[in-house]
């Protein structure tokens, strides 16, 4: 019994170990994805339809997310290049009083709302530029923009809980409301990150109990009278009108003018068409309308937006566009693989004899597997895919009430999905994309940058800084990539797990 259990754990035992060691995303997911498939194979076989069923279930949600990766970063190059982001976060700035209501406003509401439309971490490749640019070192804007994953349960309108109302015969919107009760607990955390991220604390506090009690209200309140699917949208749009009033009342002023629109039209693109086609394939289900709510195909036509523009301003955009792709190229290969790695766990039913082995120590188990599915898979659908029959055979075994179980693990799979060595990489990767194009990464850095302090990095009310970096460039823009995307993974890690400890708390109190 314990051998098997043993070697199902052997591919994240390594990649643990491996990004411990600073191996980096790529390195650590091929050697995990490469032992998950060794040993499912050798060990741990299935029946080769099976496997083959269930392979080409999964390849084309492999494909959507690369693309989605693809041409999220390539719009990010084209719209830095554009200027497009100075733009829109100076018009954040102007909208509020501060960089510190500016953080608040991305981290509850522009991050979570462009989650909630389109899913697979979108939101952080809108929101993490804007965040540099307001003045945030690259590890603590990849940080809280990671943070901002906050609302991912409603990520993509909400196909995790789907999936998960599917295999265990749970009503979707009971299991949304439970979720938006449960999630107050990470609201909580996130907020208390970003006031101490800040040097205006008092102001972060007041603005992030204003968010995260609009977040937490919204969430409840849209899923018990909207539903589950669109909930998450409708949530963070009430954030963010929410907290604009805030900050007119306080006296900011913002302008809306011919420069900002041109600069929104990419996003407005993506947004507009994602819902609009979302709401088609509901009244017309059809092969062309379901691809057209795939958000690969609007995030390549707000390129295409970004690219007519570019073109008008002479040469330069072939060269944009190769260094998004080289850019996505290691993210991309890093989060293909802890996909299909996730994947293997599920189909060799390694990940069932892990969690059916943990069940053995209660129900406060469940939100620890939801925050490890989450990091794994890199989606909470892809943690729900995996453990979702073990949260109902877990509530079974401890005789708790099955809603509440996995209303919790859900719950803790929000910020986990921020967590993900292929989520830190595309944050890291997301906060270069908006230095100047002068600014590149080092191959060696600073013997310091071991610390993983985020203080270390850049931050918008920092006046010193070393004569040596470039205008514009944080400090911590010097060190190695690698070395961010292990800080920046060790402090999601970090904050995620102590979410889903409050949640278990609050789970093991309540049932």
């Amino acid at each position: 019994m314990i051998a098997p259990v043993l070697l199902s754990a052997v591919p994240l035992l390594a990649v643990i170990a491996l990004l411990a060691l600073g191996r980096g995303a790529v390195t650590s997911s091929l050697v995990g994805l490469g032992l998950a498939v060794v040993l499912g194979l050798t060990v741990f076989p299935v029946d080769a339809g099976t496997l083959t069923v269930e392979g080409l279930d999964f390849l084309p949600v492999v494909v959507e997310v690369t693309l989605i990766l693809l041409t999220g970063v390539v719009l990010a190059r084209l719209l830095g290049a554009l200027g497009a982001m100075t733009r829109i976060s100076d018009w954040v700035l102007a909208a509020s009083p501060g960089p510190t209501a500016g953080a608040v406003l991305i981290v509850f509401g522009i991050v979570p709302f462009a989650e909630s439309v389109t899913g697979f971490g979108i939101g952080i490749t809108v929101g993490i530029p804007i965040l540099v640019h307001l003045g945030f070192g690259i590890r603590k804007a990849s940080v809280l923009g990671l943070l901002g994953m906050v609302a991912a349960p409603w990520g993509g309108l909400a196909p995790g809980a789907k999936v998960a109302s599917g295999l265990l015969g749970i009503p979707l919107t009971e299991l949304g409301i439970a979720t938006a009760q449960f999630n107050v607990l990470p609201v909580c955390v996130v907020a208390a990150v970003l006031t101490f991220a800040v040097r205006d604390r008092l102001a972060g506090l007041l603005y992030s109990v204003i968010a995260g009690v609009v977040l937490s209200v919204g969430l409840w309140g849209f899923n018990t009278l909207i539903g589950t699917p669109l909930a998450g949208v409708l949530a963070t749009l009430l954030v963010v009108a929410v907290l604009l009033l805030v900050f007119r009342v306080g006296g900011a002023r913002a302008t809306f003018d011919r420069e900002l629109a041109l600069a929104l039209v990419p996003y407005g693109v993506l947004t507009v068409g994602l819902l609009v086609c979302s709401a088609l394939a509901a009244l017309w289900p059809h092969p062309i309308t379901t691809l057209l709510t795939s958000p690969p195909v609007w995030l390549a036509a707000g390129c295409l937006a970004a690219v007519v523009r570019l073109l008008s301003r002479g040469p330069g955009t072939g060269a944009t566009l190769r260094e998004g792709v080289r850019a996505w190229v290691p993210v991309g290969v890093a989060t293909a693989s802890f996909m299909v790695m996730g994947w293997s766990l599920s189909v060799f039913e390694m990940s069932t004899r892990i969690g059916e082995a943990l069940s053995a120590f209660g129900v406060w188990t469940v939100p620890a597997l939801g925050m490890v599915g989450s990091i794994l898979a890199g989606s909470i659908t892809g943690s729900l895919s995996m453990f979702a029959t073990t949260f109902g055979s877990i509530a079974s075994i401890t005789d708790t009430p099955v809603l509440e179980v996995v209303a919790a693990g859900m719950a803790s799979s929000g910020l986990a999905n921020g967590a993900s060595p292929a989520r830190a990489a595309l944050a890291v990767t997301m906060a270069f994309s908006a230095l100047p194009r002068t600014a590149t990464a080092p191959e060696a850095a600073d013997a310091s940058a071991s610390s993983g302090d985020p203080d270390e990095s850049g931050d918008p009310d920092d006046t010193a800084a070393s004569e040596s970096i470039p205008a514009g460039v944080p400090a911590d823009a010097l060190l190695t990539r690698e070395s961010l995307e292990r800080s920046v993974l060790l402090w999601t890690v970090v904050l995620s797990a102590i979410s889903a400890a409050a949640v278990a708390i609050a789970l093991t109190l309540t049932v």
